[in-house]
């Protein structure tokens, strides 16, 4: 966050042979008064856009301060002034441990990202924007990513997240991870954030019954569905862990022949996280005629994998319908509109 480095920005020298106390005053090495403390705290806490009733932002200011205090000698501050002003954050560049520990002014709050999204919204989007980009080759789409560090941002604040809060959001399988991907979307997908639940629009793209119960095979501790795509009836293995359907090449050809999938309904390129923590980049379509027991169902996911051959039917298709359940102690999904 180097943006709180140039917080001081510039201060008016103590004009020569003025009177004033020696304390409240922040010295030169050789004990010089030079800057006034109050005026110091006051420029730093705007800078912040916080005033003194944020104890916070006031122990962060007040901490830089003290770090200053007799640090520079006479000689440093001449040689950054100008017409009796000191240009302080050039200053502070001069000597990079005391940049270092100005800066843990701020970390050792432990609520620096909280301060950033609260006092420099820019730059906290600017660097959430560049960590995504940093983190995939794929391009990805600046608006799209500009509202999920924007959500983001309004996430930290909304809820005061702490610096250890925030670094759980590394860990996949955290509740932040998930909180900030439910509700701000997966900035790495063009899919919709899921910010909402199932709705009656969903029964539009079904066909069929009010409900009905399919037989599925229990294997190996796997559950199979039967599927049909085209001409071809094929046992799917359940996962409730995977958001689309995922097929392989050469399901893929033979949908294409029979003209299941087809250069319109193309939807790009996904990537997409396999069971063993594989990433995998993969070709989306949107196709329709999905038929599973008695009913048909349009505008279904597929992505196409070439690293394995197995085909799996995530939860995209089942969160069509309003209420599925799956009966282990009879074998069977149970399927409502």
């Amino acid at each position: 966050m180097t943006k709180f480095l140039s917080v001081f920005f510039y201060f008016i020298i103590i004009l020569p042979g003025q009177s004033f106390s020696q304390e409240g005053f922040i010295r030169t090495k050789e004990g010089r008064p030079i800057l006034n403390r109050r005026q110091l705290i006051t420029n730093c806490l705007k800078s912040l856009h916080k005033d003194k009733t944020d104890p916070i932002a006031l122990s962060v200011c007040e901490c830089q301060i003290d770090k200053m205090d007799r640090h520079f000698t006479n000689k440093q501050y001449k040689k950054y002034t100008t017409n009796r002003v000191i240009d302080i954050s050039e200053l502070v560049k001069e000597d990079s441990l005391l940049e270092l520990e100005i800066q843990r002014c701020y970390t050792n709050t432990g609520k620096s990202i909280l301060m950033q999204a609260e006092s420099f919204k820019d730059e906290f989007i600017s660097n959430c924007i560049k960590s995504i980009q940093n983190n995939t080759e794929k391009e990805l789409d600046i608006s799209r990513l500009t509202n999920f560090c924007t959500c983001q941002l309004n996430l930290v604040k909304t809820k005061q997240i702490s610096d250890s809060i925030m670094e759980t959001l590394n860990n996949p399988n955290s509740l932040l991870f998930y909180e900030i991907m439910y509700k701000c979307g997966d900035p790495f997908s063009n899919e919709e954030p899921l910010t909402k639940n199932w709705n009656q629009n969903l029964v539009k793209d079904i066909t069929g019954p009010l409900n009905d119960t399919i037989k599925v095979l229990n294997l190996n501790g796997m559950t199979y569905i039967k599927v049909k795509t085209g001409s071809m009836t094929q046992l799917w293995l359940f996962d409730t862990g995977a958001s689309d359907l995922l097929i392989n090449k050469e399901m893929e050809i033979s949908l294409k022949k029979e003209n299941i999938i087809t250069e319109t309904n193309y939807l790009g390129i996904g990537e997409y996280e396999m069971a063993n923590g594989m990433i995998d980049t993969c070709r989306r379509y949107k196709i329709d005629n999905v038929k599973i027991g008695n009913f048909l169902i349009n505008n279904i996911v597929v992505a196409v994998t070439e690293k394995g051959k197995r085909i799996i039917i995530g939860k995209g298709l089942l969160n069509k319908f309003s209420n599925w359940k799956l009966d282990n102690s009879n074998n069977t999904l149970i399927l409502t509109k």
